[in-house]
C-alpha cells in the first residue's frame, strides 16, 4: 500500500477551502491527516483513497457548481498526478486514477 499527498484547489474558492478540510476531518480514515494552506492538503493511501473521494464527491454534491484541482504526489516520488474535474464528473473515475497512481512502483 502506497501513501501519498493529495493537495485540492478550488478556483475562486472564496471561504470554501476551510469548509471542505472541516468535511473531510469529520472522516474517520482522514481526521489527523487533513490541512489547509493555500489547498487542502491531505495525507493518503490506496486504501484510504475511497473514503477521500467518496466524501469530496459528497462535498461536491451539496449544491457546488465548483471545479476542483487534485494534485496527487506519491511519497517517495517525483511523479505527480494532476485532475481536475467538477461534482458532475464521475467519482469512479477519479478514484481509479488515484488509486492506481499510488499504487505504481
Amino acid at each position: 500500500m502506497t501513501a501519498g499527498i493529495v493537495a485540492i484547489t478550488v478556483p475562486n474558492s472564496g471561504g470554501e477551502l476551510p469548509e471542505l478540510a472541516a468535511w473531510l476531518r469529520g472522516e474517520d480514515e482522514l481526521r489527523g491527516r487533513v490541512q489547509v494552506f493555500d489547498a487542502v492538503v491531505v495525507g493518503v493511501s490506496s486504501s484510504s483513497a475511497a473514503v477521500f473521494c467518496r466524501s469530496l464527491f459528497a462535498w461536491l454534491a451539496r449544491g457546488r457548481g465548483a471545479r476542483v484541482s487534485l494534485k496527487v504526489k506519491r511519497s517517495g516520488a517525483a511523479e505527480e498526478l494532476q485532475l481536475d474535474f467538477g461534482a458532475a464528473s464521475d467519482a469512479e473515475q477519479v478514484l481509479g486514477a488515484v488509486q492506481g497512481f499510488l499504487d505504481q512502483a
